[in-house]
C-alpha cells in the first residue's frame, strides 16, 4: 500500500510500504466532489494543489501530525486508479486498510460550524442538523469507513473536531440504523446477512456496481471487479460468495456435545476493541489441516485471558470447532481441565478409579477421530507448573508433554512471561500491548454506567492517562466508580493521593472473567514490588531507577552501568523480567556483541520516574544516565557504529530532560547525536539535531562561543550533505567570520571553517572561488600546525585533487595547466592576495614561504 508523508516544506509524498507490517497511520474519510480530487498523477506530478480536494489532504496531514502519525492515507490519491488490477486489489483490501489505521478522520464538508465557536463539540446545537443531513451518511463506501477503524473523528467543513464515534453513537445509530453493538466494535460477522445488507439499502454509489463492490469487507469476502455487470449480477455474486464462506461449517458429531460448558466464564458482552489481535489470532491459529500453536504475552492485567476468552468464543460460534479451556495455575488445576475434557469427550475409561486422565485426553485430541479443536492453555506464568518435572511413575515428567499435537487442532497458550512464550512457541507469540485510546475509552464507556463519561471528557482522557490504559485497571476504576457512585473527577482526585492510590489499586472488585483463587485487582502495584526488588536485588533495583530515565523502549543491556559480575546483571534483569516490569524483545540477539535490549512498560516507566522525585532521586539517576552516554556515544565516526546506533534514541531523551540535567549538559549530549546521525547519513535528522544544539547553546553560551560556532560549522554541514548549498554556503561565512572575529584568522577552528567553505564550493564545481581558499588555508595549516602534519597533508591533497578536477573540466587557473605542489608553494602569496576581494578574507597576518 502507498501512505502519504508531510514534507518539511509542507508538500506531501507518496510511500511504498509493505501491506504486512505497515507503520501507525491515520486515514481520511469523505465524499467526493467531481473534478475537484487530487488523483495520484497529479499528487506525483505535484499539480492541482488549487482544487479543493488538496484542501482535505492538508487537512488529513495536519490531522495526522498533531495525534502523532507520521503517515496517513487518503483513497483518492493513494491508489493509482488508472490500473485496474491496482484498483481491484485496493477496492478488496479496503476495509482491512481502514481497520489498521490507528484514527479515521471523517471529513464533513457539508457541515459549517460558525467561526464565532472554537470549541465544536461544546456548541453541538450549531452543527446536529446539518450533521444529521450530512451527505457522508448516504454513501456506500463510507458505511465500512464508518465501521472499520478502531477510531473514528468527526470535523465539520473547517477542520473543527465535533466527537468521536463513541460520543456520538446514538446520533449515528439514530441517522444509520446500525447497532449500537456493531459501532461499538462488535463483529460484524456476529449479524446476520440480512441486518448487514440492510444497512446500505438507502445508501448510494456513482457506480452501480460500487453499491455491491463497497460491502465487500462488511462480508469479509473478495471479488474480482466487472465494472458495466450490473447491480443485480454484482449482488449475485457477492450473495453466491457469502454462501460459500459459510459453507462448510456443518455440526459433526463431536460438535453435538455440550463443550460450552468446558468454558470456564461467561463470554464478556462488555469486550471492546483487540481486532487486530483477534485477526492474527484467526490468520495464525485456524489453519486448516496443519496444527499450530502461538503464545499471548504481557504485562499482568493488559487482558491476554480477556483476549482469550474473546477468541474462543468467537471459534464456538463461526468455526465449528470443539474449544478447551486449560487453566495452567497449577498441576492441579490442570489436571481437572483434562477430567473434565475427558468426560465430554466420552472418553471410554476416564472415569476409571486408575485412569491416566492426562495420557487418555491426549491420544485422543491427537487421533483423527475428533472434529478440529482448539485447546487455550490459560496462566502458563510458572515455569514449574508446565515444564517442571510432575514426579510421574509415567515416562512422561512434565505436563507439556501431554499437550496434544494433531492436524486438526491447535493451542493457545497466554503468558505474562515472555521466556516462558519463547520456550512455548518460540517462532509464534502474539505480544499484547496497551489499548489504544479510543479502545479504552470505549472499555470504560461500557463498564461505567454514568452519563457524566459524555459530559467530561477531559477527565475521562486524563483517567486513561493515569491508568495508561490498562485494561484490568480501568476495570476495577470503572467498578469503584459504580458501586461508590463516584465521579470521574473525583476517582482522579482520590488516584492522585499518594496514600490512597496504593489502596485504589488494590480495591476488591466482583469480575465473573477471572479466576476465584486469583486477585482480581493490581495487587503487585510498582510501589510494593519495587520495596520488594530493593530487599532482594538492589542491582535490579538501580537498573530500575536508570531506566526510569532512558528512554523506555530498546533499552540495550550494554547501556545499563556494568555490575559486579556477568552473573549479577542476569539475574538483575531475571528479576525485573519475573515481576513483568521489562519484558525482552525478540531480536535479543545482534550482529554486533550479542547485546540483549529489552523494554518497560508505559506505566511502570511512569511510576518508577515520579517515584525517584518522590524521593529526590532523579537527578541523581539522570546524571547517571548522563555520564554513561557521554563514555558510550562517540562524536561520529563508523567505528563500532552498530553497537552505539542503539543508544541514540535514549541519549536524545535524555536530552530533552533539560530541566533536571540542564540545558549546556543537554545540549553537549546533542552535539554527539547529531555528529554521529551524520555518520549514519540521516543528514535531515542530523540538521534538526544540530539546530536544536546551535539554539541551546546561543541561549546558554552566547552566539561567539567556540562551541556555539562549532555547532553553526554542524547545521552547515548538516546542509550541505543534503545538498542545501546556498544556505550551508550561508552559515559557512557567518561561522567563518564569527571565528576570525572571535579567535583570529590562523586558529585551528578558523581554518577549519574554511576548510569546510572550501570543501563546500567545491562540491558546486565553483574552482575559483575553492581554489583560492584551498590555498590560503594550505598556507596557514602549514605555519601553524608545520607541513608535516596530517591536517596540513590533506588540505595539499585536497587541492591538488581540486586542480585535477579542474584539468578535467577544462577550466584554467594558470596557463591551462596544473601547478606540481613546489610550484603552489612559490606563488601562492601572490594569488592569494589577488583573491581577497573575491572571497572577502583578510590576509595581513596569514604567513606563506
Amino acid at each position: 500500500m502507498r501512505l502519504l508523508k508531510r514534507l518539511q516544506s509542507g508538500g506531501f509524498e507518496l510511500v511504498s510500504l509493505s501491506n504486512d507490517d505497515p507503520p501507525r497511520y491515520a486515514i481520511l474519510s469523505h465524499t467526493w466532489t467531481e473534478g475537484q480530487e487530487v488523483t495520484y498523477n497529479e499528487l506525483v506530478a505535484g499539480t492541482s494543489k488549487d482544487k479543493t480536494g488538496y484542501d482535505k489532504i492538508r487537512f488529513c496531514g495536519d490531522r495526522a501530525a498533531a495525534d502523532g502519525f507520521d503517515y496517513f492515507w487518503v483513497d483518492t490519491c493513494c491508489i493509482d486508479k488508472s490500473t485496474s488490477d491496482e484498483l481491484s486489489t485496493a477496492i478488496n483490501s479496503m476495509f482491512r486498510w481502514y481497520q489498521r489505521a490507528s484514527k479515521c478522520y471523517v471529513h464533513l464538508s457539508d457541515v459549517f460550524v460558525p467561526d464565532e465557536i472554537s470549541d465544536a463539540e461544546a456548541f453541538p446545537l450549531a452543527w446536529q442538523e446539518a450533521f444529521r443531513r450530512s451527505r457522508w451518511f448516504t454513501r456506500g463506501w463510507t458505511l465500512q469507513e464508518l465501521l472499520a477503524p478502531a477510531s473514528v473523528e468527526f470535523f465539520c467543513k473547517q477542520g473543527k473536531r465535533l466527537g468521536s464515534r463513541v460520543s456520538l453513537e446514538r446520533e449515528i445509530h439514530e441517522i444509520t440504523k446500525i447497532p449500537i453493538a456493531a459501532l461499538r466494535g462488535q463483529s460484524l460477522s456476529e449479524f446476520s446477512v440480512a441486518d448487514r445488507m440492510s444497512w446500505a439499502a438507502r445508501r448510494t454509489t456513482t457506480l452501480k456496481e460500487d453499491k455491491v463492490y463497497c460491502l465487500l469487507g462488511i462480508f469479509g469476502v473478495f471479488l474480482s471487479l466487472i465494472y458495466g455487470e450490473g447491480e443485480a449480477y454484482a449482488t449475485l455474486r457477492l450473495k453466491e460468495e457469502i454462501q460459500k464462506r459459510q459453507g462448510g461449517r456443518g455440526t459433526g458429531n463431536s460438535r453435538n456435545l455440550s463443550v460450552f460448558s468446558s468454558l470456564p466464564f461467561p463470554r464478556n458482552e462488555l469486550f471492546v476493541g483487540r481486532t487486530d489481535e483477534l485477526r492474527s489470532l484467526e490468520q495464525h491459529v485456524l489453519v486448516s489441516n496443519t496444527h499450530r500453536r502461538m503464545t499471548i504475552y504481557g504485562l499482568g492485567g493488559c487482558g491476554k485471558s480477556a483476549l482469550a476468552i474473546e477468541f474462543a468464543y468467537r471459534v464456538l460460534a463461526t468455526h465449528a470447532r470443539l474449544v478447551f479451556w486449560v487453566p495452567a495455575i497449577s498441576q492441579e488445576s490442570f489436571e481437572l481441565a483434562y477430567r473434565k475434557i475427558g468426560v465430554r469427550l466420552r472418553i471410554p475409561g476416564i472415569t476409571d478409579d486408575n485412569a491416566d486422565v492426562k495420557k487418555l485426553v491426549q491420544e485422543t485430541l491427537s487421533s483423527e477421530g475428533v472434529d478440529d479443536w482448539l485447546m487455550i492453555v490459560d496462566n502458563a506464568d510458572n515455569h514449574e507448573v508446565l515444564l517442571g518435572d510432575t514426579n510421574s511413575n509415567s515416562k512422561s515428567t512434565r505436563l507439556s508433554d501431554y499437550l496434544p499435537r494433531s492436524d486438526r487442532g491447535a493451542v493457545l497458550f497466554t503468558t505474562r512471561s515472555r521466556k516462558m512464550a519463547g520456550v512455548l512457541t518460540p517462532s509464534s507469540v502474539l505480544r499484547l500491548n496497551d489499548m489504544s485510546k479510543e479502545e479504552a475509552r470505549q472499555l470504560l464507556t461500557r463498564r461505567t454506567a454514568q452519563q457524566a463519561l459524555r459530559d467530561d471528557e477531559a477527565a475521562v482522557d486524563e483517567l486513561l492517562e493515569t491508568l495508561t490504559c490498562l485494561p484490568l485497571a480501568i476495570v476495577q476504576a470503572a467498578a469503584f466508580i459504580n458501586n461508590n457512585d463516584v465521579s470521574v473527577t473525583g476517582y482522579l482526585s482520590l488516584f492522585r493521593d499518594t496514600g490512597t492510590q496504593i489502596e485504589l489499586l488494590n480495591e476488591d472488585f466482583a469480575d465473573p472473567s477471572r479466576y476465584d483463587e486469583l486477585d482480581s485487582t493490581i495487587a503487585k502495584t510498582w510501589h510494593i514490588s519495587f520495596d520488594q526488588i530493593r530487599k532482594q536485588d538492589q542491582l535490579a533495583a538501580d537498573y530500575l531507577s536508570f531506566m526510569a530515565c532512558i528512554g523506555r523502549i530498546n533499552m540495550p543491556q550494554s547501556l545499563l552501568p556494568p555490575g559486579a559480575s556477568s552473573v549479577q546483571q542476569a539475574k538483575a534483569l531475571g528479576t525485573l523480567t519475573g515481576y513483568a516490569f521489562i519484558t525482552e524483545r525478540l531480536h535479543t540477539v545482534q550482529e554486533s556483541d550479542g547485546d540483549r535490549f529489552f523494554d518497560m512498560h508505559r506505566l511502570v516507566h511512569m511510576a518508577s520516574v515520579r517515584w525517584l522525585d518522590r524521593h529526590n532521586e532523579r537527578a541523581t539517576w539522570v546524571d547517571a544516565a548522563v555520564a554513561r552516554l557521554e563514555k558510550l556515544v562517540p562524536y561520529g565516526g563508523h567505528e563500532n557504529k552498530e553497537v552505539w546506533t542503539a543508544y541514540l534514541s535514549h541519549a536524545v531523551h535524555v536530552a530533552g530532560s533539560y530541566s533536571v540535567v540542564g540545558k549546556a549538559a543537554s545540549a553537549s549530549l546533542l552535539d554527539r547525536v547529531g555528529r554521529c546521525q551524520s555518520s549514519l547519513g540521516q543528514y535531515s535528522a542530523a540538521k534538526t539535531t544540530h539546530e536544536q544544539v546551535l539554539s541551546a547553546r546561543e541561549k546558554v553560551l552566547g552566539l561567539e562561543h567556540p562551541d556555539t560556532l562549532t555547532s553553526m560549522g554542524n547545521v552547515a554541514l548538516a546542509l550541505s550533505s543534503q545538498g542545501k548549498y546556498a544556505e550551508a554556503e550561508k552559515m559557512h561565512r557567518e561561522t567563518l567570520a564569527l571565528r576570525k572575529k572571535v579567535s583570529g584568522e590562523e586558529h585551528p577552528g578558523t581554518l577549519t571553517s574554511m576548510y569546510s567553505l572550501a570543501h563546500l564550493l567545491a562540491k558546486q564545481l565553483r574552482y575559483d572561488d575553492s581554489r583560492f581558499l584551498y590555498e590560503q588555508a594550505c598556507a596557514a595549516y602549514g605555519t601553524v600546525l608545520g607541513e608535516d602534519h596530517p591536517t596540513t597533508r590533506a588540505c595539499h591533497q585536497h587541492y591538488r585533487q581540486l586542480l585535477a578536477l579542474q584539468e578535467q573540466n577544462r577550466v584554467s587557473f594558470h596557463s591551462g595547466r596544473p601547478e606540481s605542489t613546489e610550484g603552489m608553494r612559490t606563488s601562492r602569496k601572490s594569488r592569494i592576495v589577488r583573491g581577497l576581494a573575491k572571497v572577502g578574507i583578510r590576509t595581513s597576518k596569514l604567513h606563506t614561504e
